[in-house]
């Protein structure tokens, strides 16, 4: 858990130094992609919930408790999901993020609180999307399977736009 916690933060601090030193130019070519990234993320929740699996995630919580969350989303954060999750964060929000991500020792995901994920379940990060394991419905997986590589494509046009400094 300790070692999910330093990578998380890493790769947000990452995100957060690239947001500082971005020039206007670059913010612009960026805020495009992730409206794009957006755009994907939002469709794929709206037929998630068009077929009930965001009420039933969300009803399942007290039961399952958040198993998706903790075992599975928070070591495939990387610093382009902090990048596009904090884009519009403002600052105070950022190191409060930071904050948690370092000292919350009671979930597996550092960025679970107990009253919820700090981020809203609307604006999750795009990770943090690909839950509803627990339904079969293979229409949906293959829908899912090909938006990924929408996302994927944008991710990398993020990375080569957003100076990154910290990654490598």
């Amino acid at each position: 858990m300790e070692q999910i916690r330093q990578a998380m933060h890493k790769n947000l601090i990452i995100a957060m130094e690239a947001f500082q030193i971005m020039a206007e130019k670059e913010r612009q070519a960026v805020e495009k992609i992730i409206r794009e990234i957006l755009a994907v993320k939002y469709h794929m929740e709206n037929l998630a919930a068009d077929r009930g699996y965001s009420q039933a995630c969300r009803d399942a919580i007290p039961t399952c408790r958040g198993e998706c969350c903790k075992w599975h989303f928070p070591e495939n954060l990387t610093y382009v999901d902090f990048f596009i999750a904090i884009y519009n964060m403002p600052v105070e929000k950022q190191n409060e993020l930071s904050e948690l991500i370092l000292d919350n020792r009671r979930h597996q995901c550092p960025v679970l609180m107990k009253n919820g994920c700090f981020f809203s379940f609307e604006q999750r990060p795009v990770a943090c999307t690909n839950a509803y394991p627990c339904f079969n419905d293979r229409s949906y997986w293959e829908e899912k399977e090909a938006q990924s590589v929408l996302i994927r494509k944008a991710f990398r046009a993020v990375s080569e736009i957003v100076p990154f400094g910290s990654a490598e």
